[in-house]
């Protein structure tokens, strides 16, 4: 009896020895250790199993979480810089069609000397002249510079007034046109992109 119960101590003994040196050794190492060695009871090792297991499944959760804390970061900081590099994109073209639009308003007077020019001219009968060909070419290739920035020319004889792209500065009553339709363009107006930035300055017609 005595023997038994030394027995028990001994195993006692053991197994207290072999949770203290697990706590200074790594799991891993540990429980490989604990299940190569004879003394130590099946119990006991499937339960360190277990909480091996437990300290696994949370080691892998931390790092899950850690992870998805960074991924969400990263998100975080790609959204930030596209919203930025957006915005300073959306500046930039909003600076250039702004420097655009001062530039060709204020060319605007010129493309109307040139064509009070070649009318003078057509009205005295040099349309032929070499000066006046010139003219025409200059004003063309002005014009054309112009169109390939976005500028469009609002000429609308004959068709309805539309006070978006219009100005009415005479009304006149004829019977060769329908009522509030244009009879004839006094200034040609200007469409840069989607905005007016002068509209036409027409002759309306208007049925008593």
């Amino acid at each position: 009896m005595k023997e038994k119960k030394d027995k028990a101590k001994e195993l006692n003994a053991i197994e207290s020895d072999e949770k203290e040196k697990r706590s200074k050794k790594g799991n891993g190492e540990y429980l490989k250790n604990l299940m190569a060695s004879e003394n130590i009871s099946p119990g006991l090792i499937a339960e360190e199993l277990l909480n091996e297991i437990e300290l696994l499944k949370k080691e892998i959760d931390d790092f899950k979480k850690a992870e998805n804390e960074h991924v969400d970061r990263i998100k975080r900081i790609q959204a930030d810089y596209d919203n930025y590099r957006k915005r300073t994109l959306k500046e930039q073209i909003d600076l250039i069609k702004r420097a655009n639009k001062d530039l060709i308003e204020k060319m605007l007077p010129v493309l109307d000397s040139f064509e009070s020019a070649l009318e003078i001219a057509y009205k005295t009968e040099k349309a032929e002249d070499e000066f006046t060909k010139g003219i025409e070419m200059i004003y063309s290739k002005l014009l054309e510079v112009l169109e390939k920035e976005g500028l469009k020319v609002i000429n609308p004889g004959g068709e309805e007034f539309d006070p978006k792209i219009c100005e009415a500065a005479v009304t006149e009553t004829s019977s060769d046109f329908e009522d509030h339709h244009i009879i004839s363009v006094l200034r040609k107006g200007y469409i840069l992109g989607d905005f007016v930035i002068r509209p036409a300055v027409v002759k309306v017609c208007i049925k008593n």
